[in-house]
């Protein structure tokens, strides 16, 4: 990794900094390494920018336009570590839930599992069906725009809602893993066991966007 770009990427130092110095010096450090990405599922980019033992940093986007979803268009999730976050370019909307397990109605569980390094190349992300159906509440809305930061705690229940009018980057940071599963509220109608990869692009990409 370039040494500017490192030195950058320090929490708390990291939340202080102006958008557009990160986005510049992504975007110089994308030109100089040209690194590969992700494309998610749901249809934004992934790309890694630092990995420790304890941390991973990740650069996301959502480009302009209608986003095109593969598997169960299933939004509402767990991460097993704590997310810090900074919206560089665009905005979003995030939004918490608390669940109870039901007998009847609500939403089917679904378990995540990852045969892999989840960064590698043509890695299969499996979500899998429990027994439990639960019924989620929202707790918190926050509509966020370039600059600001927020919070996950792991284990929560979130999404985040991109429009769909607007590029929208997001410098993301994962730390603090728990033993605990990863978790998406899911839909009626898809089987037990969904599998599907994540398919590796350009980082180039991003270029276009920063």
């Amino acid at each position: 990794m370039a040494a500017e770009l490192e030195a950058l990427l320090q929490r708390p130092l990291t939340w202080q900094i102006s958008p557009f110095e990160l986005l510049v010096s992504v975007q110089k450090w994308i030109k100089e390494t040209r690194p590969t990405c992700l494309l998610h599922p749901h249809g934004f980019y992934v790309l890694l920018l630092k990995r420790t033992p304890t941390e991973e940093w990740r650069l996301h986007l959502w480009p302009r336009g209608e986003r095109k979803l593969t598997g169960m268009p299933a939004r509402i999730h767990t991460h097993d570590r704590h997310v810090e976050s900074r919206i560089l370019k665009g905005s979003l909307t995030n939004i918490d839930y608390d669940a109870r397990e039901v007998a009847e109605g609500g939403c089917p569980l679904y378990l995540v599992s990852y045969q892999g390094d989840r960064y590698a190349r043509a890695t299969t992300n499996a979500l899998q069906k429990s027994a439990t159906r639960i019924q989620v509440d929202e707790t918190s809305r926050l509509e966020l725009h370039a600059g600001d930061y927020y919070r996950i705690e792991r284990h929560t229940l979130h999404e985040a809602l991109i429009p769909v009018d607007q590029n929208t980057i997001t410098l993301v940071c994962m730390h603090g893993q728990e033993e605990g599963a990863v978790k998406v509220v899911g839909i009626e109608g898809y089987p037990g066991e969904i599998a599907f990869e994540r398919n590796e692009r350009s980082a180039e990409v991003f270029l276009a966007y920063i």
